[in-house]
C-alpha cells in the first residue's frame, strides 16, 4: 500500500479508477533512473537520495508518482545508522548540559555546549556535530540494495496504487480461475467477513469492505489489501468494488479484470501443483497415468454448503459430468467433525475415499446421501471402484449423447477427422462418437480406429500407393508409412486393411517389412 496523499485516481459518473503507470517508454525511462541511482548510491545518506527524487520532480514528473517510486524502492533497500556513539545520548547529554550553562540562545553559547560534551564523551567536537542526528531518517546510510527492473517496479507500484484505493471500500467482490485453496485461507486468516455465490459457471465472493464497519477500519483495509496479490496471482479474475471517496463522501464503482489490467500488474507466477499428503499425491499420479478420458483437476472451485464453503481435494470431467473426490485421511477429530457438518449441505455428486480407521458415526450416517458414493481404503487407495463408479455415472450421459447424435446429420468436408476433434467441435464424449460412428459413417466416410477417412481420400491413397508398385516390384513398409502419413492419416494398419494389403514380415525390423498388394482378379 502507498500513504494516501500518494494516491492518484481518475473519478467520473460515479466510476473511479487509479491512474495507473502505463508501461510506456517515459515512465520505464523514470524507473530506470531512479533504480540507477539507488544502484550507485549504496553507502550514501537517505537525504541523498530524497535530493534526488526532488529533482526528478522539478523535471515536471508527477510529485506523487516519483514519490510512490521511491517509497516502494525504500522497502527494498536497508538503510542502518553507522553513527559511533548514541545519537539519542548525545542529545540527552546536550539538553541536560542546557540545565547548567542555559539555553545556548547564541552561537556562542551553543559551541560551549558542545565542548562540555565533548570533555565528557571523548569525542571531537566535529564527530559530536555529524552524529548528533545521525539516527534520523534522513540521515540514514543506505547498506543494502535489491533493485527490482524498471517493468516490476512499475508494476509493484500499480498494484499498491489498487490496495491503497481499496482501504476506503465498502464492498469488494471478486471471482478467479483457481488458487481457492489458498484464497480462503488468506481470507480467514486475515479474518475478513465474507459471502459466496454462485454464478454459474463462475463463483464470486464478496467481501465487506472497512469502511461498511464501525470499528477496526484501518485494520480490516489493510487486510482487505494484503488479499488483492493472492486474488491476482490467477491467469483469469475480475474484481468490483465500492469505493465511498472520502473527499466528496461519494459511493464510486471501481472495476477491473484480468484481460485489461494483468500486464499492468505483477504478472502471475504459475503455481506449483501441492498435496496436502502423500496418499493424495500417488492417487493424482497414478490416476493421470491411467489415460481413462477423465480429466483431473487438483482443488478445483468451491461447493457451497450453506454458509460455508468446501474446496474439494480433485475435480474429475467428462463430456460436461463433473464429479468431486475427496480424500478422508487421517483428520483429527474436531476436523472431522467439521468437514461433515459440510458434507451433509452438498448437493453436487462426490466420490468420499475414505480411510477404513475413520469408519464412524459422523461419517456413516452421510452414506445416506445420494450425492456422496463412498469408497474405503487400507494401505492404498485402489483405483478400481473408484473407475466403476466414474463408468456408471458417464453410461447415463452416453445414452442420452448416442440417442442424439443418432438423430443429428453430420455434413463434414474434411478429408481426414480424428473423433477427438469431431468430439471437442460437438461437445460430445468420444466414446459417444465412436460408437455412433463407427456403427452408421456419414455418407462418404469410412471409419479407422480414431476417426473417420473420405472415400475420396482413401482412392488417392490407393492410386498413389499403386503408382509406387508399377515402378518398384516391393514397396517396404516405411515407403509405405511415408505415402500415408503425408496424406494427414497416422493409422496406418486401418487403411491398408481397408485397400486389402498385407504386410510380410522379414523378422522383427520394420525397415525389412514389405506390403503385399491384393490380389487382382
Amino acid at each position: 500500500m502507498l500513504p494516501s496523499n500518494l494516491l492518484l485516481v481518475y473519478k467520473r459518473k460515479g466510476e473511479i479508477q487509479p491512474r495507473y503507470a502505463k508501461l510506456s517508454a517515459e515512465n520505464l525511462t523514470v524507473a530506470y533512473r531512479i533504480i540507477e541511482f539507488y544502484t550507485t548510491h549504496i553507502g550514501e545518506q537517505k537525504k541523498v537520495l530524497m535530493a534526488y527524487v526532488s529533482e526528478l520532480e522539478n523535471q515536471g514528473h508527477d510529485y506523487r508518482f516519483v514519490r510512490a517510486l521511491s517509497l516502494l524502492l525504500d522497502r527494498k533497500s536497508r538503510f542502518i545508522c553507522k553513527s559511533k556513539t548514541n545519537p539519542s545520548d548525545l542529545r540527552r547529554r546536550i539538553f541536560q548540559a542546557t540545565q547548567k550553562h542555559g539555553i545556548p540562545t547564541t552561537p556562542q553559547k551553543r559551541q560551549q555546549i558542545i565542548t562540555s560534551i565533548a570533555t565528557e564523551t571523548s569525542f571531537s567536537i566535529e564527530t559530536i556535530e555529524d552524529q548528533l542526528y545521525a539516527d534520523l531518517d534522513a540521515e540514514l546510510i543506505l547498506e543494502k540494495f535489491e533493485p527490482p527492473t524498471p517493468t516490476t517496479l512499475l508494476q509493484q507500484y500499480n498494484l499498491s496504487l489498487t490496495q491503497t484505493l481499496l482501504f476506503e471500500s465498502s464492498e469488494l467482490n471478486f471471482s478467479t480461475s483457481g488458487n481457492w485453496q489458498q484464497l480462503f485461507y488468506a481470507i480467514k486468516k486475515l479474518g475478513l467477513i465474507y459471502e459466496v455465490s454462485q454464478q454459474t459457471p463462475f463463483f464470486n465472493v464478496k467481501i465487506d469492505g472497512p469502511s461498511s464497519l464501525f470499528k477496526l477500519t484501518k485494520r480490516y483495509g489493510i487486510n482487505i489489501a494484503k488479499l488483492l496479490p493472492a486474488i491476482t496471482t490467477n491467469q483469469n479474475w475480475t474484481i468490483n468494488a465500492k469505493i465511498l471517496w472520502k473527499y466528496t463522501n461519494e459511493m464510486c464503482n471501481f472495476n477491473m479484470e484480468s484481460q485489461k489490467h494483468a500486464t499492468l500488474l505483477k504478472p502471475p507466477k504459475p503455481e506449483p501443483i501441492t498435496y496436502d499428503s502423500t496418499t493424495e499425491e500417488n492417487f493424482a499420479n497414478q490416476f493421470r497415468a491411467l489415460d481413462s478420458g477423465w480429466t483431473l483437476k487438483r482443488e478445483p472451485e468451491p461447493i457451497i454448503t450453506g454458509n460455508q464453503v468446501l474446496i474439494p481435494d480433485f475435480s474429475l470431467q467428462k463430456a460436461g459430468l463433473k464429479i468431486y473426490l475427496e480424500i478422508v485421511g487421517f483428520w483429527t477429530e474436531d476436523y472431522l467433525r467439521r468437514k461433515a457438518e459440510k458434507l451433509q449441505h452438498v448437493n453436487d455428486k462426490m466420490i468420499l475415499v475414505v480411510h477404513e480407521a475413520l469408519a464412524c458415526e459422523k461419517l456413516i450416517t452421510l452414506e445416506k446421501r445420494p450425492q456422496l458414493h463412498f469408497i474405503y481404503y487400507k494401505d492404498k487407495i485402489s483405483l478400481a471402484p473408484i473407475l466403476r463408479y466414474l463408468q456408471s455415472e458417464f453410461e447415463e450421459i452416453k445414452t442420452k449423447e448416442i440417442q442424439t447424435l443418432q438423430k443429428t446429420t453430420l455434413n463434414l468436408t474434411e478429408p481426414v477427422l480424428l473423433y477427438t476433434e469431431l468430439a471437442n467441435r460437438l461437445g460430445f464424449s468420444v466414446e459417444s462418437i465412436q460408437t455412433v460412428l463407427t456403427t452408421k459413417p456419414p455418407t462418404g466416410y469410412v471409419p479407422i480406429s480414431n476417426g473417420l477417412v473420405s472415400t475420396e481420400k482413401l482412392e488417392q491413397i490407393s492410386i498413389l500407393l499403386k503408382d509406387v508398385l508399377k515402378q518398384s516390384p516391393k514397396l517396404t513398409l516405411s515407403q509405405t508409412t511415408t505415402i500415408i502419413e503425408a496424406q494427414g492419416v497416422a493409422d496406418i494398419s486401418s487403411i491398408l486393411h481397408l485397400l486389402s494389403y498385407k504386410i510380410k514380415w522379414n523378422g522383427i525390423n520394420s525397415e525389412q517389412a514389405e506390403i503385399i498388394p491384393p490380389k487382382t482378379p
